[in-house]
């Protein structure tokens, strides 16, 4: 049984610390769009600061060109289907896989950009976060969902989807990007746990 364990601190923060000297393959990197570069919330300008090297891919060719202009390794294409030949310690995706048309395809193919000991670590929303189920209940998707998701996941979900591609979980962690909820769980000594979790993030291997 997967055992899912809350994660207290912010994703960037544990992201770049998980990442710290190793080869890095960051998936969707451009985050909508090339000017969420000057944020501080930009996750691969923290990547960055503590791998050893990182590459970001995306499709957004405009966006993919600013990005090199700036100064970053980028490649423009589809993860579903690109081949950078060359493997590395970790590929992170963060919140893409709620994106993706096919799912299988793209979890298959960023698993064939590992290498023999590299882990694939995702983020998505939280299918069961109790604000979802309230929002689905008071309102409506186009008001409070974003326009481009397709799916819907939680732990058990993407255990399956993991494994169907050769991949086994090796931790699955229950967080929230939410400033005002960590702060709020914190004072009432809660954990981010379950239906409070806005998000999951989950580190995959290869099956033996």
């Amino acid at each position: 049984m997967m055992q899912t364990q809350p994660l207290n601190t912010r994703i960037q923060e544990f992201l770049s610390q998980y990442v710290r000297g190793k080869t890095v393959l960051d998936v969707g990197c451009v985050d909508h769009n090339a000017s969420v570069e000057q944020e501080n919330h930009w996750l691969h300008k923290h990547l960055a600061s503590s791998a050893q090297s990182i590459l970001g891919l995306d499709i957004l060719e405009s966006d993919v060109a600013e990005l090199r202009q700036r100064g970053y390794e980028v490649a423009c294409g589809d993860a579903m289907t690109v081949s950078l030949n060359r493997t590395f310690d970790v590929v992170i995706a963060g919140e893409i896989i709620e994106h993706v048309d096919d799912p299988a395809a793209f979890v298959s193919n960023m698993a064939r950009h590992l290498n023999e000991q590299g882990r694939f670590v995702m983020t998505t929303p939280h299918a069961f976060f109790f604000l979802h189920f309230l929002e689905s209940i008071f309102s409506s998707a186009e008001q409070r969902w974003n326009s481009q998701h397709v799916a819907w996941y939680c732990p058990f979900t993407l255990r399956n989807l993991l494994r169907r591609n050769n991949l086994e979980v090796e931790s699955c962690y229950y967080f929230t990007r939410s400033t005002k909820l960590r702060r709020l769980l914190k004072l009432v000594h809660l954990p981010c746990f379950g239906i409070v979790a806005s998000s999951i993030l989950v580190i995959a291997r290869r099956r033996s």
